[in-house]
């Protein structure tokens, strides 16, 4: 249960994910629980096979074993040719629209009259879904030899964004994660949803307590970075000794909705 815990309070501060799974090994037990939980809270999600360098590869396996332990709305981004030299390119045919086709009526009854269906409606319907998460985009490559990164941070680019951007609305935040550094200050991890967090600013944590923000970090390249403000969207650090972990800062009323277990 603190694992379950631990997980959906991670993963809570997230505008999307990207869930690895083994080109060699398929679909593990704990891509299952993360799987579930990105559902259940309503994070999109984008499929990466990974190690597709590897020898003994057969995505065709690889794309069952998503649709029978992780959902069968799926649709295949990419065309992979293993031999003689390894490629990774968008993939063009048709076929990759049907899964998007038959969740759609409009576009269904469409196709299914012989109309032809221009590829911004299907586009458009592909995100739609996504971002509701009912369609999981697939995409593939290898980590270690950086085949099919490039795309991929293409595509989190473009797809992924934050729905809870309000540059003018009034600060909230809400603190997910407590550490202590290697000199052992106190440091809260905050995910902004509202606003924008000023070094000094004065910060409301109750309805009778407040803090002063007097050090604020960013994280780059795992190194702490001192900034002067965070916007909503962003995750700010903070080095402070009375926030915990879910204290929130500012209106409480911008806060989402957050699953439990």
């Amino acid at each position: 249960m603190d694992f379950l815990a631990e997980v959906y309070r991670s993963l809570s501060v997230l505008d999307g994910a990207i869930l690895l799974i083994s080109a060699k090994d398929g679909v593990q037990a704990q891509t299952r629980i993360l799987f579930h939980a990105l559902r259940k809270m309503g994070i999109p999600t984008i499929f990466f096979i990974n190690k597709i360098d590897q020898n003994g590869i057969d995505l065709s396996t690889v794309y069952q074993d998503i649709k029978e332990k992780l959902s069968m709305e799926i649709i295949i981004k990419q065309k992979v040719e293993l031999h003689p030299n390894m490629c990774v390119m968008s993939c063009t045919e048709p076929e990759q629209w049907d899964v998007v086709i038959e969740g759609n009526d409009d576009l269904l009854e469409k196709y299914m009259s012989g109309k032809s269906l221009e590829a911004l409606e299907l586009e458009q319907e592909e995100i739609r879904r996504f971002q509701n998460c009912s369609l999981y985009p697939v995409y593939h490559g290898s980590a270690k030899s950086n085949i099919g990164i490039e795309q991929l941070i293409e595509v989190i680019t473009n797809k992924f964004y934050s729905s809870t951007y309000r540059k003018k609305s009034e600060l909230c935040g809400n603190v997910f994660k407590i550490e202590y550094s290697e000199e052992r200050q106190r440091l809260a991890y905050v995910r902004l949803y509202g606003g924008i967090l000023h070094l000094r600013d004065s910060v409301r944590i109750s309805e009778k307590e407040k803090i002063k923000i007097t050090e604020m970090y960013t994280s780059i390249n795992g190194e702490l970075c001192r900034i002067d403000k965070a916007y909503s969207g962003e995750i700010v650090i903070l080095q402070n000794e009375f926030l915990k972990l879910n204290s929130v800062l500012g209106d409480t009323k911008l806060l989402p909705p957050i699953e439990r277990i």
